[in-house]
């Protein structure tokens, strides 16, 4: 998301990032809530987990960003879900397989939840990479949307479709509710055109995502074409920010984050660039998680093309 071309790293580095990269920490949601956290709000974090030595790996990570795991279930059985990434530049695209079967998150509960916990908030984050893990889980997020539309807590969700977990029939089927009742829509173009039929082009593709919510707050990222978004019906864009990219995994998470940031902030007008200041940033930086401050932001989206920081 909100990619931009720049200069290529040479083949050796390429060949160097393939075999040190390792393990890394990843979670569409959780991912938010790092960068959110990392920008001062207090985030908290509504999940299962295994017992585990890389369940607490997943802990400290999270912790370190400043997220609150109180809300998150420990159980005995099932794993932990992962991904495996093939990285690749262009014209070879960079692979990602899930294996997130029978982990101890897709055996969670609508009774696991801490629903006083979770609807003591400003806004709860969702998105479609979770609804499509189990059929325990998407009825957690549903019977999220409804409590959130009782107790007058917006929700965020983002489309996040990804074709390895099921098919665009499927996801249409399950997503729909979701996209309908969000207060605020986050969708890729790429995803409009293959679940709906409509984009990618950016003027169209948001058109098209308008007609399918009520959401007061629609934000369709068309790559290095920017955003196009509607902000309580005013209609609005943002350039994507010109970035030499180290990693594309999490960039949309990163713009989610700078997006809510504004949001929460009272900055609504510029909730657009703030995402896409912050997807520059992910593109950046190794790993998922965006490492950074306020300031940090700030400068992205000034854009001042500094290479070195002294």
């Amino acid at each position: 998301m909100l990619d931009v071309p720049g200069d290529p790293l040479g083949a050796r580095e390429q060949r160097r990032h393939q075999y040190v990269r390792g393990s890394v920490v990843g979670a569409g949601e959780a991912n938010v809530l790092a960068g959110l956290a990392s920008l001062g709000w207090r985030s908290s974090w509504f999940s299962a987990l295994p017992r585990s030595p890389m369940a607490r790996r997943v802990e400290s990570r999270l912790r370190s960003f400043g997220v609150d795991l109180s809300g998150v279930v420990r159980r005995d059985e099932g794993r932990l879900g992962t991904y495996h990434v093939e990285y690749g530049a262009a014209p070879r695209p960079t692979q990602v397989y899930f294996d997130r079967k029978d982990t101890a998150f897709t055996r969670m509960t609508v009774a696991d939840v801490d629903w006083d916990g979770l609807l003591d908030t400003r806004i709860i984050h969702l998105t479609g990479i979770t609804a499509a893990l189990s059929p325990s889980v998407l009825r957690i997020l549903a019977e999220t949307m409804d409590r959130a539309a009782g107790a007058g807590v917006p929700v965020a969700f983002d489309v996040n479709y990804r074709a390895t977990l099921w098919s665009p029939e499927e996801a249409v089927a399950a997503l729909r509710p979701f996209i309908e009742r969000a207060e605020i829509l986050f969708v890729r173009s790429d995803d409009l055109h293959t679940l709906f039929g409509c984009g990618p082009e950016p003027e169209g593709a948001l058109e098209c995502a308008l007609s399918l919510t009520k959401a007061r707050y629609v934000a369709v990222t068309c790559g290095d074409l920017g955003v196009r978004a509607s902000l309580d019906g005013q209609q609005v864009s943002a350039a994507a920010r010109p970035v030499q990219i180290v990693d594309r995994l999490g960039a949309g998470d990163g713009f989610a984050a700078g997006f809510l940031h504004a949001w929460l902030d009272g900055q609504v007008a510029a909730a657009p660039e703030h995402g896409a200041a912050m997807a520059a940033l992910a593109l950046a930086q190794e790993g998922e998680q965006v490492v950074t401050n306020r300031e940090e932001l700030a400068a992205a989206r000034l854009n001042s093309g500094q290479s070195v920081h002294r």
